[in-house]
């Protein structure tokens, strides 16, 4: 059985807990390959703080939460916190393909097109990703899968509740993460330069939050009218790539 591959291409450290940190945890147990890619190590998250000594604070931090959720890869692009948008997205977009090249996913998961809050570098991250993830899926001889973390207001949907396809601009993945919330809880606690609203126990917390967590499928562009939301990001990839192997990149 060949393993299954899951790049998630993020902007700053926690931006991996929070959105998505019961999906990330769910798949790594399910024994898929977890590799996160963060553009910079949030050197401009902590007020008071120097770059240099934030950008320690926040790696740490990350790489706790990593332990946390069973990512077994973390790739760094060592870009400096809000600073994205001054890349050229050609260069961006380069830098994830040549990842894609190196450690093969399935599956890649990124911000959408209102990169949730807006922040220029979550935006930055959508254009490159979606840029590279195009041009791999015209080198590869396989069904490969994009999908954008849905905006937050569809986040906010109960439990058992797909938000309607319009809701998030096309076909989701609903995952169920109820078994991982407490994985989640630990992850973000993880975070504590950025005041996570988790503040006790984490099987305490657990039991006050959303069991799904959804992503809209941005590609192959599939008609939302008659289809019905997708329970696994990888449905409908019945043959992975068996030459896949994994180097850890840091």
């Amino acid at each position: 059985m060949t393993t299954r591959s899951l790049m998630v291409i993020l902007a700053h450290p926690d931006d991996e807990s929070f959105p998505m940190g019961g999906t990330l945890a769910k798949m790594s147990a399910e024994g898929n390959h977890v590799h996160l890619v963060v553009a910079t190590r949030g050197e401009a998250g902590i007020v008071g703080k120097s770059a240099a000594e934030t950008a320690v604070i926040r790696e740490t931090e990350l790489r706790q939460a990593c332990t946390e959720l069973g990512i077994q890869q973390l790739t760094f692009l060592d870009y400096v916190d809000g600073a994205l948008a001054n890349i050229p997205d050609s260069e961006g977009a380069d830098r994830l393909l040549t990842l894609m090249r190196q450690s093969p996913p399935d599956v890649v998961v990124t911000f959408g097109p209102d990169g949730i809050s807006g922040h220029p570098d979550h935006l930055a991250v959508y254009r490159w990703t979606t840029a590279a993830f195009d041009q791999y899926q015209q080198e590869v001889e396989r069904p490969l899968r994009l999908y954008y973390i849905t905006p937050s207001e569809a986040t906010q949907q109960g439990c058992g509740i797909p938000p309607p396809a319009e809701a998030v601009g096309g076909p989701v993945a609903f995952i169920d993460v109820g078994g991982f919330l407490v994985q989640k809880v630990r992850a973000a606690q993880q975070h504590q330069s950025q005041y996570p609203p988790f503040k006790g126990d984490p099987e305490s917390e657990a039991q006050n939050m959303a069991c799904h967590e959804l992503f809209r499928l941005a590609r192959p562009q599939i008609a939302a009218n008659g289809h019905g939301p997708e329970t696994d990001l990888f449905a409908g990839l019945n043959g992975v790539n068996s030459q896949k192997s994994f180097r850890k990149i840091t």
